[in-house]
């Protein structure tokens, strides 16, 4: 048995590693790719005309820092998280942090906040699930792959486990684990957020998610991160017939 955290192990808090840890071993596997996608001179135009920039992923945050910095100096920057909002202080006239880490939170914020006529840019990847609304364009800015070779090494790297808790923090995520685990015996899920437990629902399986919780997002992983490991106090049941 084994726990799965779909998650890189350098973003879990030590304690909780080792919290973890001394209940069955852990794998962090975050079953992706991400891959910078320079912006054409349209769309780093369209970011310099922006009266708004969204950011819901670290990632994103990273590649606006260090390519485009200097195009957004007269935007105000929102984003998803106190950490997203801390990896781009400095850019832009200002920086807002949505009042919850959710995706359907900031686009709620940001409608509250802006006038219509302001035009908003969200710097997103190709997988993303964001919808916005009018003078909304959302721009690319990485990719997120996951490669053949991808996914024959989370294959091996799995062959033999059986996954008795597993912590999904993105749809993504989801869709390449249940693609290469083999498993008949199922793990007992939790998800991160709502949009990725729907995802897990889809294939008629029983999820659990944190309840929404306060800035900054470190609250969110913790409060999954406490599911998890009550759920292995309790010993909670695994799930059948994949």
């Amino acid at each position: 048995m084994a726990i799965l955290i779909t998650y890189p192990q350098a973003k879990i808090p030590l304690i909780w590693q080792q919290r973890l840890a001394a209940q069955l071993p852990v794998i962090y596997y975050p079953f992706r790719e991400l891959i910078f996608c320079p912006l054409t001179g349209q769309a780093q135009m369209a970011l310099r005309q922006a009266d708004y920039v969204v950011l819901t992923s670290g990632y994103a945050a990273a590649c606006l820092v260090a390519h485009y910095a200097e195009l957004v100096r007269q935007a105000t920057l929102v984003v998803l998280s106190a950490k997203i909002g801390q990896q781009v202080n400095g850019c832009g006239k200002a920086v807002l942090i949505a009042p919850q880490p959710q995706q359907q939170a900031l686009i709620a914020y940001l409608a509250q906040i802006r006038r219509p006529q302001q035009r908003v840019i969200a710097l997103v990847g190709n997988l993303t699930r964001l919808s916005g609304g009018v003078n909304w364009k959302l721009l690319p800015i990485y990719r997120n792959q996951w490669s053949t070779t991808a996914a024959a090494e989370a294959q091996t790297k799995l062959a033999g486990l059986s996954i008795q808790q597993a912590l999904i923090t993105s749809p993504s995520n989801f869709c390449r684990f249940w693609q290469v685990y083999r498993q008949p015996q199922l793990p007992h899920f939790v998800a991160l957020g709502t949009t990725t437990a729907q995802v897990i629902r889809q294939q008629g399986l029983v999820v659990q998610v944190p309840p929404p919780q306060p800035q900054p997002q470190p609250h969110l992983l913790t409060a999954a991160l406490t599911l998890l490991n009550q759920n292995l106090a309790e010993n909670k049941p695994t799930f059948f017939d994949k």
